[in-house]
């Protein structure tokens, strides 16, 4: 059925930003790295909004100018009866190409030394008698079972998305509440109207039950337009009716590609994050602002701090320390779990709101010049009557 073929120090399994970056930074490490995707291209199709902070973005690459579609420079947001808010005071935030930008971070890996297989998804991963690992890989997509292949490594780093199947091999409980993942639809549109430099943000019932629907501007006339709607609040198709009525609504006669759907988790950050010399990262560890749905600086980040963290637990006769590995859960939580448990805090009010009260906010925000507003403004006011979740609010985008 199989048979081994090489032995490895590190496998990574997925390819997405936080993959690539754990395989990049182990490789770097001096470490011989397996990065394995189950995708014949990474990053495609593309299951993001693509929009990022400036600041996120540096905290593990200077920005690239082939990366950037588009930069932000003011957002709007719009209550369920249409009441709009002006958001002047954004902070330098950019829509991103992710095709091209996931594409150079599995090319970086690479050329730092890891060894990449595309069309090759991890069926199944177990620990073997000799406490490493072992990784079985199937050679053909569309029938798993037919033709295997086994690699070795002593220390796995788990990429493989929030779906991950690898992980419950190890005693992860990969299954999430219906209140912590949104069922989200996606689509480029180009049509007239759409600006350059400005996201929208749309909240109600009837647009994104439990969720919100975003327009993010890939440049003037075109844009990422997608939502997520809760999954208590979900049935079949709803997400894809939603996201193209709106559509038809907003850019009649707009041409809608590149039309898909996935699950984006809103949960609190998985722990423990490593077990034995297993690791998880980006969406299989749950690393995403629970507010927004947004984690791709989350997996930059995490992706590229499990691989340095992985490399330097080898000793220098070659075997590895799994206490140094536990190192990564300690960073995270230091660096950004905090601050995501804050965002998850936020997400439970918000998901409890009813539409009259996202109304009352938008009115009373919307009488404020735009200059003056932020995104930390507009959360202060929401949590206003509640001290404990102001103070998180604060913490948050401080």
């Amino acid at each position: 059925m199989y048979s081994i073929d090489k032995n490895y120090d590190i496998i990574v399994a997925g390819s997405g930003p936080a993959g690539a970056c754990a395989a990049m930074s182990a490789a770097s490490g001096g470490r011989r790295v397996l990065l394995l995707e189950r995708k014949p291209v990474p990053g495609v199709p593309v299951r993001c909004g693509e929009g990022i902070g400036h600041q996120g973005l540096a905290l593990s690459f200077e920005p690239r100018p082939e990366w950037i579609k588009s930069t932000v420079t003011r957002a709007r947001m719009l209550s369920p009866s249409g009441i709009g808010v002006e958001i002047g005071n954004v902070g330098k935030s950019y829509i991103l190409d992710r095709e091209r930008m996931d594409a150079d971070l599995v090319k970086m890996a690479v050329e730092a030394g890891a060894e990449f297989r595309a069309s090759s998804p991890a069926v199944w991963a177990g620990e073997t008698s000799s406490g490493r690992y072992s990784v079985i890989c199937s050679n053909n997509p569309n029938s798993p079972t037919e033709g295997q292949t086994e690699f070795e490594a002593s220390c796995l780093i788990l990429a493989d998305g929030v779906e991950s199947r690898l992980a419950r091999y190890f005693g992860w409980d990969t299954a999430l509440r219906l209140e912590d993942i949104e069922t989200a639809a996606f689509a480029r549109v180009e049509a007239a109207g759409i600006e350059g430099d400005c996201c929208t943000f749309y909240t109600g019932n009837s647009v994104a039950p439990g969720g919100y629907l975003w327009v993010f501007p890939r440049g003037a006339g075109a844009a990422n337009v997608g939502l997520g709607v809760i999954g208590s609040r979900c049935r079949s198709g709803l997400p894809r009716k939603l996201l193209l009525d709106f559509i038809k609504r907003t850019y009649p006669g707009g041409r809608v590609t590149d039309l898909h759907c996935g699950g984006v988790p809103v949960a609190k950050w998985v722990r423990p994050l490593v077990r034995g010399a297993v690791m998880l990262v980006g969406d299989a560890a749950r690393q995403v602002n629970a507010i927004n749905g947004a984690g791709l600086a989350y997996s930059l980040y995490a992706g590229r701090l499990a691989g340095t963290v992985a490399a330097g637990a080898f000793r220098g006769d070659g075997n590895l320390c799994r206490k140094a590995l536990l190192g990564y859960q300690r960073e995270w939580a230091k660096v950004f779990g905090k601050q995501q448990e804050r965002s998850f805090a936020l997400k439970e009010f918000i998901m409890s709101a009813d539409d009259a009260f996202l109304d009352r906010i938008a009115d009373s925000l919307s009488k404020e010049p735009p200059g003056k507003l932020s995104y930390l403004r507009v959360f202060m006011r929401t949590f206003s009557s509640r001290p404990l979740l102001l103070l998180k609010a604060f913490k948050l985008f401080r």
